[in-house]
């Protein structure tokens, strides 16, 4: 049994340690917190890059589509201008321009493709020859979006 003198001792040194198991669970708590939320914006970051990577993917994905159209009719001019195609879980808005942007017997292809919240735009200029048919890409570059 503890006598009164050792019970108010045993007292003072209870409350001496709530201070301190406060102290270091509250600090506990604050480390896990930061914690995570680093963890969330790696994981975003990634995500980002992924979303970038797969929009210029489909923003690529247009262009060909829109090649295969041109090679299939030359005189190919889509209805309604932009169109928009469906690659995977992305879209892409397909403009297309024939002899006023580039020059005679030239098409402008102005491709943008769309993954969640990212954008990439690529523009590609494709000649037709109209005697042999042959139809070529003359440039493809990726172009900022304003």
């Amino acid at each position: 049994m503890l006598n009164h003198k050792s019970y108010i001792l045993y007292l003072k040194s209870a409350f001496a340690s709530l201070p301190v198991i406060l102290l270091i669970g509250g600090m506990l708590v604050e480390i896990s917190i930061g914690g995570a939320f680093i963890a969330y914006f790696l994981s975003q970051s990634g995500l980002g890059i992924r979303l970038s990577q797969d929009a210029l993917a489909a923003a690529q994905a247009g262009v060909e589509d829109t090649l295969i159209r041109i090679v299939r009719d030359r005189n190919f001019n889509p209805s309604p201008n932009p169109y928009t195609i469906t690659v995977g879980s992305n879209s892409v808005q397909v403009t297309v321009c024939k002899d006023t942007c580039v020059g005679s017997n030239k098409f402008q292809i102005d491709s943008v493709g769309i993954a969640f919240n990212k954008q990439r735009k690529i523009r590609a200029i494709i000649s037709v020859n109209n005697l042999t048919g042959e139809v070529k890409l003359e440039s493809e570059n990726e172009i900022t979006i304003q």
